[in-house]
């Protein structure tokens, strides 16, 4: 039987990160995993920014305002800009909240700017739904729920896949079937789980798993950010 195919390509994938609520080592942490793993491809598996104060949930009344949130996310993407230049972007639940607040609205797609004028993008930032890069599937993930989703949507791509989305769950599974075999990686997430976005999981007993993927020539890892009492990473891998 055939092991899954050998690629040419190094791959980080970034886990959703929710600007402007993203943890606040989430890039020194990236740029360590880029020089250790020399990775040369880079692949945000979506939910780059949070779009909290226009969700259809319950909004927090001392949070910011749409408009403010808006500034803080593209601030603190910037910071993402300049660290990492050149981004393959999976579209996402949360980054298309705009989107579907506007066509709820009845407002017609032409009113809306793309995506990447909002967030102040530059050119090597690109969005689409899925990404395949040595015939793995990269995409975000919300086609299937808990901590077996990666491998469900492995198993329905029939291809080795990377997603990202659910946040309580991360690692590696492999698959085999006749005549071929692949494996599914859920890459964690980049949260600041105190943030009052996700107040909602205050209570859950699955925490945020913080961590990011590399596919290198084909292999995966999962590459956990171990942190601190502080909750602060403790600067190594």
């Amino acid at each position: 039987m055939p092991l899954f195919k050998i690629g040419k390509s190094n791959v980080l994938s970034i886990p959703d990160t929710h600007s402007p609520f993203m943890h606040r080592d989430a890039i020194s942490f990236l740029q360590e995993v880029h020089r250790e793993k020399k990775t040369n491809v880079v692949v945000h598996q979506g939910d780059e920014i949070d779009a909290c104060a226009i969700s259809d949930y319950v909004h927090d009344p001392d949070g910011m305002s749409p408009g403010d949130e808006l500034e803080a996310a593209i601030k603190q993407l910037k910071s993402f800009y300049k660290a990492f230049p050149y981004v393959k972007v999976c579209t996402s639940n949360h980054t298309t909240r705009p989107l579907k607040r506007a066509f709820k609205s009845g407002l017609p797609s032409k009113f809306m700017r793309d995506i990447k004028e909002v967030l102040e993008a530059p050119k090597g930032w690109e969005w689409q739904d899925r990404w395949i890069i040595d015939d793995v599937v990269y995409e975000h993930g919300e086609s299937f729920g808990g901590s077996q989703a990666h491998t469900l949507h492995a198993k329905a791509n029939m291809k080795s896949t990377v997603i990202g989305h659910i946040h309580a769950h991360a690692g590696i599974q492999y698959i085999s079937i006749p005549h071929e075999q692949f494996f599914a990686m859920n890459s964690g997430c980049l949260i600041d789980e105190s943030a009052y976005a996700f107040a909602y999981a205050k209570h859950m007993k699955n925490k945020p798993v913080l961590g990011c993927g590399v596919v290198l020539k084909g292999v995966p890892q999962f590459i956990p950010m171990i942190t601190d009492k502080y909750n602060r990473w403790v600067g190594k891998l």
